[in-house]
């Protein structure tokens, strides 16, 4: 792709990044089919597994993997291979394919794209082949392959607290990763039964970049902590203790915090993007101008798929002070808000639920821009 003409790359760069905005609506306006589906999918890959766990064809399991294969979308087979590993990951000798999930609505707009470069290429005979389009393609698979992170990563909660999903036997250390084969891929899901709070705390006094993120820290006790400035991305605080522990400045998009303690600790100036706090304890919790916008940040140039809402859903925000904090979208259905103070807040479209309309105490223009259902 290096010796593309450049007028031909200028604009197929301005056309994918077009594809890639439309796929960010057909993603928005299908996730709850597109869930569903998954769910379904993992439901029936669980039950294969444990099939073969129980006739002795299949060890415990260290990862589960959905593949993006650069060899099926040159084949313009839109699905991703899910396999399954041991401990030595892509060394393991028993590795397998157990099942695929379909892709497909989510490389429509990437497969109507190869198309049209193809047809535009016509004139540039001489400058652009069919095999430079091709990489061109490849590159571009992984921005549309984010999608499919996206969906199984928010779709993945419900499924592990499933009995077909406890009844697999796993490794000590387990995830689940959605990527390229052997290449970069995200875990969605891990699993650590040999965890240790006091191991672990030694750990983060290291402050170290990026370490902490995607981790398992479910069910421990971190209360009275200073956490502060540290980088917990994606990471498992589900069902923590974590009283007046302090994530000022801390970095917690899309952490999971679902059932954990969290009475009086500090968010203050923390971004919580696609965060979970859903039947979180946050009595008395400071949340001041911490950041919680939803949606694609850049409406231009097109750089990851658009942030989930952060969600309070059932949470007790019992005099939970969310002064001047970036709340746009924030879901607080079946939350207590007794003594919630939203002064300064930014509420574009949170979502309430109707009883709170004359519960909650917001200004003219919060109203306006509010959600009551």
């Amino acid at each position: 792709m290096s010796n593309m003409d450049a007028h031909f790359l200028k604009r197929a760069e301005t056309m994918l990044n077009e594809e890639l905005f439309k796929t960010e609506g057909l993603f928005i306006d299908n996730f709850l089919s597109l869930s569903n589906a998954f769910k379904e999918n993992f439901r029936k890959l669980c039950t294969e597994i444990a099939t073969l766990q129980e006739a002795a064809h299949l060890d415990a399991i260290s990862y589960i993997e959905y593949t993006l294969l650069q060899t099926n979308m040159i084949n313009k087979d839109y699905a991703a291979e899910i396999r399954v590993y041991g401990e030595e990951w892509y060394l393991c000798k028993n590795q397998r394919v157990i099942d695929r999930f379909d892709i497909s609505f989510l490389f429509q707009n990437f497969d109507r794209l190869w198309a049209e470069l193809l047809v535009m290429s016509k004139q540039y005979v001489g400058k652009v082949s069919s095999l430079d389009i091709t990489g061109f393609m490849m590159d571009a698979a992984s921005k549309f392959y984010a999608y499919v992170v996206s969906l199984c990563r928010f779709s993945i909660l419900e499924c592990i607290e499933q009995d077909y999903f406890k009844a697999i036997e796993k490794a000590t250390q387990f995830s689940i990763n959605v990527g390229e084969y052997m290449g970069i891929t995200e875990p969605i899901c891990k699993e650590n039964s040999n965890k240790d709070s006091k191991k672990l705390l030694e750990w983060f006094a290291d402050c170290l970049d990026y370490e902490y993120c995607y981790e398992d820290f479910s069910g421990l006790d971190f209360s009275n902590e200073d956490f502060s400035d540290l980088d917990f991305r994606y990471s498992d605080l589900r069902n923590a203790q974590l009283t007046n522990t302090d994530f000022t400045e801390a970095n917690l998009i899309g952490t999971r915090f679902c059932g954990a303690n969290l009475e009086s600790a500090d968010f203050t100036d923390s971004i919580i993007y696609e965060a979970d706090f859903s039947r979180a304890n946050l009595q008395n919790v400071g949340f001041n101008h911490s950041e919680a916008n939803c949606g694609n940040p850049n409406k231009e140039e097109w750089k990851h798929p658009g942030f989930f809402n952060v969600s309070f859903r059932n949470a007790n925000l019992l005099n939970a002070d969310f002064f001047g904090a970036g709340l746009a979208g924030a879901d607080f259905f079946g939350a207590n808000l007794a003594g919630a103070d939203f002064t300064e807040a930014a509420l574009d479209g949170a979502k309430f639920d109707l009883i709170a309309k004359n519960e909650l105490d917001l200004s003219p223009e919060q109203m306006r821009v509010v959600v009551f259902e």
